[in-house]
């Protein structure tokens, strides 16, 4: 069975997204699919970009031609090309209008817009389009079944895989700090409104975006993608984001009941047991797995931390060793496309 994919040849950066999108390429490429060179990166434009990405991108949209009719062809989702002058990304996904005429169309979702941002363009008329979906987790699945998506046609990921180049070699218990967080710091504006009890235990911060100079936060600056999981410290690494320390609120905060949150996989290939709040979707993840600790508000954390034991840290930290063995291998995106090319072969 001859399976083709879009080939995109990200930058790393900085950006989790990037990261994602590239360990993505490089299991489909182990999985000896044929890549399609992907779209050209363009400037950034002050009036839009659409028309300048198909004049610049013409051999691109033969080079879709040239996929045989019907073959299956893998798309990472949103279809998006980052800018070569700065930051930003512009949405290529009214490309794929080219792909569904012709062929079936396996959607790998990243994200999906609309749960993330108030005016982002809908999803779903993409989804229902394609042949299969490779969806985070059962919340987001469930989500795109009310939708109206086909059930039959999703396949759930569980977690994103995380290539690593280097281990990060480290046991935290010893760490100084209790927290690790990482990620976007001017999206997450809960840093700035921690408990003065959390503060005390002492949380590392990495990410582009750090505004403020609180001599209690332990600000350790950004980091490639490829590099950060190597050098990160903290007993725990903190999933959360909103404004508030109360509950994950706004958006942001919002779109943890739904998605699978790149930064879990991040710590996971750190050695790094978990604090997740429990209405996450992967709080199931890592409850089922003994990956570490579901909390409703980051004010329980001292408490809940205070009953944790050094026996109870370890037995979080083999479980978390015998999980980064399976995502730096990419095992999961593997098995979701195992499933896929199975669900082919019954039709």
């Amino acid at each position: 069975m001859k399976i083709f994919y879009i080939s995109e040849n990200q930058n790393d950066g900085t950006n989790a997204g990037n990261k994602a999108r590239n360990d993505t390429e490089k299991i489909l490429f182990s999985k000896k699919y044929f890549p399609v060179k992907g779209v050209k990166s363009t400037n950034r434009l002050k009036h839009g970009n659409k028309l300048y990405f198909t004049i610049n991108n013409i051999n691109f949209l033969f080079r879709l031609k040239e996929i045989p009719t019907d073959s299956y062809v893998i798309v990472q989702y949103p279809f998006l090309m980052q800018y070569n002058n700065g930051k930003g990304w512009l949405d290529c996904s009214f490309v794929l209008r080219n792909l569904f005429k012709k062929n079936k169309v396996i959607l790998l979702i990243h994200d999906i817009d609309e749960l993330r941002f108030p005016k982002a363009r809908g999803s779903i008329n993409d989804l229902s389009q394609a042949a299969y979906i490779i969806s985070h987790n059962k919340k987001m699945t469930d989500y795109l079944i009310k939708k109206g998506i086909d059930k039959n046609k999703i396949v759930n990921l569980g977690v994103f895989d995380y290539l690593i180049k280097k281990q990060n070699i480290y046991n935290h218990y010893n760490d100084k700090a209790l927290l690790c967080y990482a990620g976007n710091l001017t999206k997450s504006q809960f840093i700035y409104n921690l408990p003065e009890s959390v503060k005390e235990l002492g949380i590392n911060l990495y990410g582009n975006g750090y505004i403020k100079n609180d001599p209690k936060l332990n600000y350790k600056g950004a980091f490639s993608s490829e590099k950060i999981s190597s050098i990160i410290k903290g007993k725990y690494g903190l999933i959360w984001d909103g404004q508030i320390s109360q509950t994950c609120n706004d958006y942001s905060g919002n779109y943890l009941k739904y998605n699978n949150p790149h930064k879990l996989s991040m710590y996971l290939a750190a050695n790094m047991p978990i604090i997740i709040w429990d209405q996450a979707a992967e709080s199931d993840f890592v409850k089922n797995n003994g990956l570490g600790i579901t909390i409703k508000s980051l004010y329980e954390i001292p408490k809940r931390i205070s009953k944790v034991s050094e026996q109870d840290y370890d037995q979080m930290n083999q479980a978390v060793q015998e999980m980064r063995q399976k995502i730096e291998k990419g095992y999961f995106l593997k098995a979701a496309l195992d499933k896929i090319e199975s669900k082919i072969d019954e039709k």
